[in-house]
């Protein structure tokens, strides 16, 4: 095998990502129209370690080769939001996982708000 582990299942997970994820908008704050990506959204866990989590808040689940491609960005921004039904979440933080690049994943905190 080539490469690492990660190189070899990244494909497999992003796969099951696809499977359990819905779609979700994302508008960049300042940004005219929505992009339309596919997100795992889930409570919070006691193993996430955002330092600002909030017991309320969700974490969004992100392919992050599919999020650059969609919104444009290399990687989210705080206030940016999430847009799920009729809830709107503004990102709060977010992690990549790996930790360094290439990123497969980008779990992002997100908080609720009418704003």
């Amino acid at each position: 095998m080539s490469g690492n582990l990660v190189d070899a299942v990244s494909p497999y997970e992003r796969w099951a990502l696809r499977q359990f994820a819905r779609d979700v908008q994302y508008m960049q704050q300042g940004g005219l129209a929505p992009s339309v990506l596919r997100a795992f959204m889930r409570g919070l866990r006691a193993e996430d370690t955002f330092a600002s989590a909030m017991q309320q808040d969700l974490v969004a689940v992100v392919d992050a080769e599919q999020f650059a491609i969609v919104t444009g960005l290399e990687m989210p921004r705080r206030y940016d939001r999430m847009i799920v039904s009729s809830q709107s979440y503004a990102v709060q933080e977010w992690r990549p996982a790996p930790a360094v690049p290439p990123f497969v994943f980008f779990k992002i905190l997100v908080r609720g708000s009418q704003q």
